[in-house]
């Protein structure tokens, strides 16, 4: 059972649905929810022609006033939820902060950023440099989407990649609690841990599974994914998470990408 859900506190159109999604989840599983609110002073630096940097006190009390008014508003709607919680303020790095405390989480929920840029009404766009290095499944929740049905049926993506199994395994309690998994292989790829095996994996732990093989056509493999999920009215879709660091930069796959900033349907991403 997830026990430890960590959602990321922004003041974002997308923040209210995450809030709600956590809550579903925490709800289900009996969960303690961990609310992280962290202030990236370094983006409001100034540099001045010294090479020194530093941040005007003006700016510093403006963000803690609207850190403080956030945090009365989450309190107040979280003080008559039937949910254990407490709330976690910091200062530094907002990716790096959520990857350091996801390594005592179960599950990091963030927003989606979607394609825009530069708005800061949307969700701050963290999710690749979250996957990449969290300690544990980070979910997805689409801006927009104000609820999630933790016992939906869940849509797998599987690629036949070590990151899939390993996705596979770290959503066991996500994926005991759905009524239905559909595990989903599009195009004919050689598999190195074929479809039946993470059936018969899965079969152990008491999961039922529906195996699919897709062929994408004319369509992009994350398109066909998509929308065999919102076909079968998935609650979630669960893909591994693939990239390589070098120089400290960090690449989801083509696939991985296009859904956090497109999909519809809540996305469970794990490497």
């Amino acid at each position: 059972m997830l026990k430890s859900v960590l959602v990321h506190v922004h003041d974002d159109s997308g923040f209210d649905g995450r809030l709600t999604a956590a809550l579903d989840i925490c709800r289900a599983h009996d969960a303690h929810l961990t609310c992280m609110h962290v202030t990236p002073y370094g983006a409001y630096a100034t540099f001045d022609p010294a090479g020194g940097m530093f941040t005007s006190g003006v700016l510093i009390e403006e963000l803690r006033k609207r850190q403080d008014e956030l945090q009365r508003q989450v309190e107040e709607r979280l003080s008559n939820e039937d949910v254990r919680w407490d709330w976690q303020a910091f200062d530094g790095d907002v990716a790096q902060t959520l990857v350091s405390a996801s390594s005592l989480a179960d599950l990091v929920v963030l927003g989606q950023a979607g394609p825009q840029k530069g708005d800061i009404a949307h969700p701050l766009p963290i999710v690749d440099a979250v996957v990449v290095h969290a300690g544990c499944p980070v979910l997805v929740v689409p801006t927009g989407c104000d609820r999630i049905d933790p016992t939906a049926p869940v849509v797998v993506g599987w690629n036949a990649s070590e990151q899939a199994a390993r996705a596979v395994r770290h959503a066991l309690p996500t994926l005991r609690m759905a009524s239905a998994v559909h595990l989903v292989s599009v195009g004919n790829r050689a598999e190195e841990f074929p479809q039946t095996a993470a059936s018969e994996y899965l079969s152990r732990h008491g999961v039922k599974t529906e195996l699919h093989n897709l062929t994408p056509g004319v369509r992009d493999t994350d398109d066909v994914l998509h929308q065999f999920a919102l076909d079968h009215g998935a609650g979630c879709i669960l893909i591994g998470a693939y990239g390589h660091s070098r120089l400290r930069e960090t690449l989801l796959g083509g696939v991985t990408r296009y859904l956090t900033m497109q999909s519809r349907v809540p996305l469970m991403l794990s490497r």
